[in-house]
């Protein structure tokens, strides 16, 4: 560091008062680096006791990042927490899947103020008394490079939004998916948003139409996306007409 030098003109206090004013203004100018420490990725071991805790930890500390165990099988016989915070899931290849025995419940629920994040997951197996049997949200949903798969639900069986939602569908698989009423694969029910993209949506059913995508408000997209061989139909019989989706 560069120290100025001191020229002693006046009485040794004065002096002494100047040098030190000097020094302190070149100390204060030198620039600070401030730390950065990378956001903490927990492991979750492979047991659905072991991700229930950490889904609830994740939540009682404002959020987190989740990496689930390779290529398990989390086999659930009572339901998990509901997202309530910001959490990322890296399922890294793995099934959250209900017990055959167990009683009906989805496989996961986005409540209000939730933002969950899910990569690379299967979610199979799910029976929702309403809503979204593979994923029901209620606050914001992004779904990447995943299969969601033989699902049960009123609506939406695989994967459902509510009024004042956001659903981000990405290269992933919706497929063979029931619904009591109707959207057998995806609903966006009330006046959400749903967006559709790079995925493939079909063999999903429903007792009415459409058996595919339902939009009953709100906005859905769809692009570069497939969707077919859904029964009764894909899109057609939904309140809103769905761009880039026919019959």
């Amino acid at each position: 560091m560069f120290l100025p030098t001191c020229t002693r003109t006046t009485s040794a206090p004065i002096a002494q008062a100047l040098c030190t004013g000097a020094i302190a203004t070149v100390v204060a100018a030198a620039p600070s680096v401030a730390a950065t420490t990378p956001a903490a990725v927990t492991n979750v071991g492979c047991s659905p006791t072991a991700l229930a805790a950490a889904i609830t930890a994740a939540n009682g500390s404002g959020g987190g990042d989740l990496a689930l165990a390779p290529g398990c099988v989390y086999t659930l016989t009572t339901p998990l927490p509901a997202i309530t915070t910001t959490i990322t899931i890296n399922a890294r290849r793995s099934a959250l899947t209900r017990a055959t025995t167990a009683p009906a419940f989805g496989i996961l629920a986005v409540n209000p103020g939730g933002n969950l994040d899910l990569d690379r997951a299967t979610i199979t197996g799910g029976d929702a008394p309403d809503l979204g049997g593979g994923i029901a949200n209620r606050g914001v949903l992004k779904v990447t490079n995943s299969t969601i798969r033989d699902n049960h639900a009123n609506f939406s069986g695989g994967i459902g939004g509510v009024t004042g939602t956001t659903t981000t569908i990405e290269d992933s698989n919706i497929r063979s998916n029931t619904a009591n009423i109707n959207g057998g694969g995806v609903a966006n029910v009330g006046g959400g948003t749903t967006s559709i993209t790079s995925s493939n949506i079909n063999t999903n059913t429903a007792t009415t139409a459409p058996g595919g995508v339902l939009n009953t408000g709100g906005t859905v997209t769809v692009t570069t996306s497939t969707i077919r061989n859904n029964q009764p139909t894909n899109c057609t019989g939904s309140d809103i007409a769905i761009p880039n989706c026919t019959n």
